[in-house]
């Protein structure tokens, strides 16, 4: 037996012990039924394999579902339930989509046109990569594939321009590209798959593409100002009337020659869904089922393939997903919320007294929290835990909880705190930004959450969301 298998088994007993001490060990009392205890017990369980890492995350899950189905806790049918919901179906949805998109080619046109259009200078460059960021962040919703197009232009950039590695000024120009692909699109339904899993553990919370937005506008207009002061300002070259050629941008437009017939059916079908999604409140079609009639409607057109959806798909995520949430959902029902409420009300109550005290402690303690725990939903299901039975006596909303908490913990000041991070930054080739140099950027996306949250405080009362 190797030496990591061992490792795995050991923290494997140690989930399980942990079970069995918390599930059997305490008497059983008014507030807290021995069915209580279990589901805490399998709760723990399930903290010890996803922080340890001994199981795949989405294994964990199954694994714990199935545990409450043994303890009977609940039936089969009411811990597979989630799987049946718009949230999960709302994620498959935008997955799907995405394939099709991206397969398409239109981001890649869309891309190169904008970056053609600004002028060969430091702060041109800047401002185009900026530009075709803000501008593609609504309209796909996979991050990675946005990043994925638009960040080995920052290299060729920086390259065709003598920028020297990990300098400044390289730095400044990725930052311009990764920040408004990556992050930005939290803002928009339609510009990240992120969006659609923060909203399933908002407690059966509804929201329309126009009212999600009208929630993050700002911290949107805060990210934008600071990471457009920190590319142009903070990382400008000494020399700023500097020369960077665009020249080889211009040739790979060129290249592109006439719009595709499968670039003008992605355009087609993604404005059609944009549509359905900015006028969800009128006609009332769920999210989720416009985005499968889209997936559908590229199927058909040829941009979605089996061995596309079997390979891209993402099944480990959305397997995740609807476990944790089956999960979860059963801690109010055993009545373990209640008791976890009682027990820490007294000790939390002051940094849930207002939101003004508890989004930016939110944000800190995320921060962190992310540098012990390696799986950042792994650390979202622990402040539901403790912070979710106490927000309605607060008035504050399960939204705020959730997306503080799980956008804080998108973080990267680590390689393992967020590996798909790493994945996009090695897109733009490691040469010019490696991972050391991309951290200044993760302080600068720290400094758009602490700020840009706090200050979303007047619009979120205004909107009663506290």
């Amino acid at each position: 037996m190797s030496k990591d298998i061992r490792k795995k088994l050991l923290f494997v007993l140690l989930a399980i012990a942990v079970m069995l001490v918390i599930g059997f060990a305490p008497a059983e009392t008014e507030a807290m039924s021995r069915t209580a205890w279990q589901y805490l017990g399998i709760f723990g369980l399930m903290l010890v394999l996803l922080i340890t890492a001994a199981l795949p995350d989405w294994a964990t899950c199954l694994a714990v579902l199935a545990l409450l189905v043994v303890f009977k806790i609940g039936t089969v049918s009411e811990v597979m339930s989630q799987f049946g919901s718009s949230t999960v179906w709302l994620v498959i949805g935008i997955f799907t989509l995405s394939i099709g998109l991206n397969n398409s080619g239109f981001l890649k046109r869309i891309a190169l046109w904008i970056v053609t259009k600004f002028p060969g200078t430091y702060r041109g460059q800047v401002t185009a990569m900026f530009v075709s960021g803000l501008i593609t962040a609504p309209l796909i919703p996979s991050s990675l594939a946005k990043t994925g197009v638009l960040s080995p232009l920052t290299a060729q950039v920086s390259e065709a321009s003598g920028i020297e590695p990990s300098s400044k000024p390289a730095l400044g120009i990725w930052t311009a590209c990764f920040m408004p692909t990556y992050y930005f699109g939290c803002a928009f339904m339609s510009g990240s798959a992120y969006v659609a899993l923060m909203i399933g553990f908002m407690g059966g919370m509804e929201f329309t593409w126009g009212s999600w937005f009208s929630a993050l506008w700002p911290w949107l207009v805060v990210s934008i100002v600071l990471t457009y002061l920190f590319c142009s300002v903070i990382c400008k070259p000494k020399q700023t009337t500097a020369t960077f050629s665009t020249e080889f941008i211009k040739e790979q437009y060129k290249a592109l020659g006439p719009m595709s017939k499968k670039e003008k059916q992605g355009i087609v079908i993604l404005l059609v869904c944009l549509i359905l999604w900015l006028t969800q409140s009128v006609h009332k079609i769920d999210a989720g089922m416009v985005a499968l009639l889209g997936s559908a409607a590229m199927a058909f057109c040829g941009l979605i393939t089996t061995p596309d959806l079997c390979a891209k798909g993402q099944w480990n995520l959305i397997i995740f997903i609807g476990a944790l949430l089956g999960f979860s959902s059963f801690m109010s029902s055993t009545g373990a919320s209640t008791w976890i409420a009682g027990l820490l009300g007294p000790i939390i109550s002051p940094i849930i007294s207002s939101p003004y005290i508890f989004v930016p402690c939110l944000c800190i303690i995320t921060f962190l929290l992310r540098h012990v725990i390696v799986s950042q939903l792994c650390c979202l299901a622990i402040m539901l835990a403790i912070f979710g039975p106490l927000l309605p006596d607060a008035g504050i909303s399960m939204f705020v909880l959730v997306l503080v908490e799980y956008m804080s913990g998108m973080i990267w000041n680590t390689a393992y705190m967020n590996p798909v991070n790493v994945a996009a930054i090695k897109m733009a080739g490691g040469k010019y930004v490696t991972f050391e140099d991309s951290r200044k950027t993760n302080f600068l996306y720290m400094a758009c959450c602490l700020i840009g949250f706090t200050l979303s405080v007047p619009v979120w009362q205004a909107l009663g969301l506290c």
